[in-house]
């Protein structure tokens, strides 16, 4: 029964870890894919606008008069859409600021260039940038075609008003229609997220009939991933239809090879998908631009994006972008309609998602635990408000935790001290009943009782562990609060902590901590009689398996595990420091007997038969 129990917990623990284990094993080959992949994926035609060094990607000009009847959806004359090269245009870039972002506007769209971080790099300018290099600006506007294809274009506005914490754009058509944009910024003392930027876009329709306007898209802007060892999963654009959140991530789209070309798939151009959105995000691992409205967004259109060549002729990285559509709907003749936004564009802090409301925590993607992560980081958010370390904070949180979980370890070491004092009562019952599997099981488990045994306790520490070690795998792999947050000689938390590199390979000290503390805590434990040589070998490269798992994931995570370790090991110490307990009488008998004590059964059988 115990060798059953024993390999169950073992697949538990490598299911559990092997998922891990996969997506990190998968992390080059899908970076080369997308590398590879992206560049073909858009092979469409790309016209460049480009003053004062700002890029604007498949843009489709159209003239004043063309616009309201783009815009204009009529049962009798369907809209034309006239596609014809963009000629470039004079841009004005226009940058707003608060203590948190910096935020650039393009009058080419009305939109968003680009978004620098200032306080996510322990206080200072974030390397990196939102929308950067971007396939639009973000926020800009597109429409749909007659075939169903996306009309990227690039309007000329012109500044209406400017403050220092608002902008407004314009554009009149001349046929009627007017677009109006506006933009603004949190500032010090506001109750605003200093990451949201407000926005609303107005139609204004000024001729003498009313319009039934078609639906409009809002481009999310573009993410790139922070690090080159990004797990395709990070890099994703997803949405929330008011119960669920649904993410597609960019191997959707670059297309793969699969597992022994099973789910191998082909690049595409885009994605698109009819739903029903509350909020819709693009984002990658530490980063997330979340576009949210009153209004039901609907038709996501999701497409990759190619990575950027540098003069020197290196590859940036591939990113994603997407665009949501929204209902405009008619509008009165000498009336106006307007659509009003809030667009996060910040890190992926927890706390601050939870409280912008409507779920929009879910952009953590903590997985199926998601209740486990998020009472772990609120847990850590606590610890973190008295102890201003994330790392100390991880550390009193993993002795938070196994002070909880010791009685329930403290039995089960106990159990298990007890298990290897039966270890001669249960070899005389295999001999004994080696014919006999039933009545084995029966007189194990009669032995077990008798004595307090559960063939089971084990494993169950391991078990229980395993649902908070997962919980805080999805919950620190993706915290932006532990990026560039340094502990003793760990400079970011939220990658390995590679001291050097040999022959290539990275040299992470903190794994390799964690490998020999584990080596140790196996070495203490007690071997269960039922244990079989295979199961013995098979625990003692456990803690080899989970070096191998864990040596290239954050350091955070594998904080946690050293100083588990640590504990579980000071644990068992006062465990075997303590008196053993007496054995039941009738298994002390048994085990007498079983090792001569009083002579052996077989010595009085031969002097009965004297």
């Amino acid at each position: 029964m115990d060798k059953k129990n024993t390999i169950l917990g073992i697949i538990c623990i490598a299911a559990g870890i092997g998922f891990m284990y996969k997506q990190t094993n998968d992390l080059k080959d899908q970076q080369v894919q997308q590398q590879q992949q992206a560049a073909a994926a858009l092979d469409q035609a790309r016209v460049e606008a480009s003053v004062a060094n700002t890029v604007v990607t498949d843009p489709v000009a159209l003239a004043d008069e063309d616009i309201l009847g783009l815009l204009t959806q009529s049962l009798e004359v369907p809209a034309v859409v006239i596609d014809q090269p963009t000629v470039a245009t004079a841009e004005q870039v226009i940058t707003l600021s608060n203590d948190f972002i910096e935020v650039e506007f393009t009058t080419l769209g009305g939109a968003i260039r680009t978004v620098e971080f200032l306080q996510t790099k322990t206080g200072q300018r974030d390397d990196y940038v939102f929308n950067v290099d971007g396939r639009l600006p973000a926020l800009s506007l597109s429409l749909a075609g007659r075939d169903g294809d996306m009309q990227e274009f690039a309007l000329p506005y012109t500044i209406e008003q400017q403050s220092a914490d608002s902008i407004t754009f314009v554009f009149n058509s001349g046929d009627g229609l007017g677009l109006r944009r506006t933009y603004s910024l949190a500032q010090d003392g506001s109750e605003q997220d200093p990451y949201i930027i407000r926005h609303s876009t107005t139609f204004n329709n000024q001729a003498a009939t009313p319009q039934a306007l078609s639906t409009i898209y809002l481009n999310l802007g573009t993410s790139r991933p922070v690090t080159e060892k990004q797990l395709p999963a990070f890099l994703n654009v997803g949405y929330f239809d008011g119960e669920d959140a649904e993410f597609i991530a960019i191997n959707k789209l670059t297309g793969g090879n699969g597992f022994l070309g099973i789910g191998a798939s082909v690049p595409v151009e885009k994605l698109e998908q009819s739903v029903r959105s509350e909020w819709a995000s693009v984002k990658n691992q530490f980063f997330a631009a979340v576009l949210s409205s009153e209004t039901m967004g609907r038709d996501l259109f999701i497409y990759p994006v190619e990575a950027t060549e540098a003069e020197n002729g290196t590859r940036g990285r591939p990113g994603i972008s997407g665009s949501v559509g929204y209902e405009v709907g008619t509008v009165a003749a000498g009336s106006a309609k307007t659509l009003d936004f809030d667009f996060y564009v910040g890190p992926k802090e927890f706390k601050r998602l939870q409280a912008l409301g409507n779920q929009q925590d879910e952009v953590m993607q903590f997985g199926f635990l998601s209740f486990i992560s998020k009472l772990l980081l609120s847990f850590m958010y606590a610890i973190h408000s008295v102890v201003p370390s994330w790392g100390w904070s991880i550390v009193i949180m993993t002795i938070c935790i196994k002070t909880l979980f010791w009685p329930l370890s403290a039995k089960a070491s106990r159990s298990q001290k007890r298990m290897a004092k039966i270890q001669g009562p249960m070899a005389e019952l295999k001999e004994k009943y080696k014919d006999n599997p039933q009545k084995l099981q029966q007189e194990t488990l009669k032995v077990f009782k008798e004595n307090q045994v559960n063939p089971v306790a084990g494993c169950l520490p391991m078990l229980i562990q395993m649902p908070i070690f997962l919980g805080l795998f999805y919950m620190l792999r993706s915290a932006s609060e532990l990026r560039h947050e340094s502990f003793l000689w760990v400079s970011d938390l939220s990658m390995p902590d590679t001291l050097t590199y040999i022959a290539g390979y990275p040299l992470n000290l903190l794994p390799l901590l964690m490998g020999i503390t584990m080596f140790f805590q196996m070495r203490m434990m007690p071997v269960s009689p039922t244990a079989d040589p295979a199961q013995q070998k098979i625990f003692k490269f456990l803690p080899f398996i989970f070096l191998v798992f864990l040596y290239n994931f954050s350091s955070g995570l594998v904080l946690y595990w050293t100083v588990q370790n640590l504990l579980t090991i000071l644990q068992q110490k006062i465990i075997n420091s303590r008196p053993d307990e007496e054995l039941q009488p009738v298994v002390a008998a048994k085990a007498a007997a079983s090792t001569g004590k009083g002579g052996s059964p077989s010595t009085k059988s031969r002097k009965k038969n004297k």
